[in-house]
């Protein structure tokens, strides 16, 4: 199975030093469900700008895991919301990019035991 996360950044920032890298993936596991909680909750009300904010501020996270396949969703989903352009394609990328993040929490679960 191919992984979703890439440590390589996180290796780098950490100088390799496995407590630091595991206290950051630590913090990932326990941050990004409740950033996708708060996400899907902006959508489903409409605030668009609320949802354009969380996106950005859950990014950097997202390139320090290195799960690059959610890089393109994050920026996408942070793009039409800031914009308020092509609303109507949020759910699927907030759906898909969710279900990366699920499963890169679980990789990282197991890297960081």
């Amino acid at each position: 199975m191919t992984r979703i996360t890439d440590l390589t950044f996180l290796k780098t920032f950490t100088g390799d030093n496995s407590d630091k890298m595991k206290k950051y993936m630590n913090m990932f596991i326990q941050h990004c469900p409740g950033q996708l909680d708060l996400m899907n909750n902006h959508l489903q009300s409409q605030n668009y700008d609320a949802l354009r904010a969380t996106a950005h501020a859950l990014k950097p996270q997202i390139t320090y895991m290195g799960i690059k396949q959610g890089e393109d969703l994050i920026k996408g989903i942070e793009h039409r919301a800031g914009n308020k352009e092509e609303v109507e394609k949020l759910p699927v990328l907030l759906n898909e990019f969710s279900d990366i993040c699920r499963k890169a929490i679980e990789e990282l679960r197991q890297e960081a035991s």
